[in-house]
């Protein structure tokens, strides 16, 4: 076990309340970390002089983690940077060269069931539960070896594909199901009717 701060460059976005625009650039909040991406549907605009403000200190790169640290906590979701954005009060988890992590492995780790239940015991805050950059920098996080660490994201994403290929069977079932369950009320009907 290590402490997260100790091997990954964990940071945060700005605490500042940029101006808002009907154009500009997007500021990433927790709120827009869903189900594993940024949701950049409903976002604030700020301009591109902020933008740069808040970056020089708050980049997200390539391979970065971003975790909410307000309101939903936790839910560790990758850096999508098909686009220019900056974050407000969501950490980053950096992974500098020589880091011992698998980017991967770590977000399977902050994602599991276990450590999300250690977020909402450890979260403060009476109306909007959050968790400080200092918090999650202490965080002890399990550190087996590179090899280990892929090999088990293997493992996860193998099992995760499977689960996603059940579900589309599943689906598939379901509208066979409710076209025979058509089919049979429509003859059904048509029989009475004659």
């Amino acid at each position: 076990m290590v402490e997260l701060g100790e091997v990954c460059d964990v940071r945060d976005g700005t605490h500042d309340s940029p101006k808002f625009l009907l154009e500009g650039y997007p500021l990433i909040t927790s709120r827009n970390l869903k189900n594993g991406f940024i949701d950049f549907t409903d976002v604030n605009l700020i301009s591109h002089e902020d933008l740069d403000a808040i970056n020089k200190r708050s980049r997200v790169d390539v391979g970065d983690l971003l975790m909410p640290m307000i309101g939903t906590i936790g839910n560790p979701v990758f850096a999508d940077i098909s686009r220019e954005y900056a974050v407000k009060n969501v950490s980053i988890i950096k992974f500098p060269k020589g880091c011992p992590f698998d980017n991967r492995f770590l977000k399977d780790v902050l994602d599991s069931a276990e450590m999300q239940r250690y977020f909402e015991l450890q979260a403060s805050g009476s109306t909007q539960k959050f968790i400080p950059l200092g918090f999650i920098r202490k965080l002890q996080v399990p550190l087996p070896p590179l090899a280990t660490q892929q090999a088990i994201v293997a493992e996860i994403e193998a099992e995760q594909a499977l689960v996603a290929a059940n579900r589309e069977l599943i689906a598939r079932f379901e509208k066979k199901i409710q076209a025979t369950l058509a089919r049979v009320w429509g003859e059904e009907e048509s029989s009475a009717r004659t």
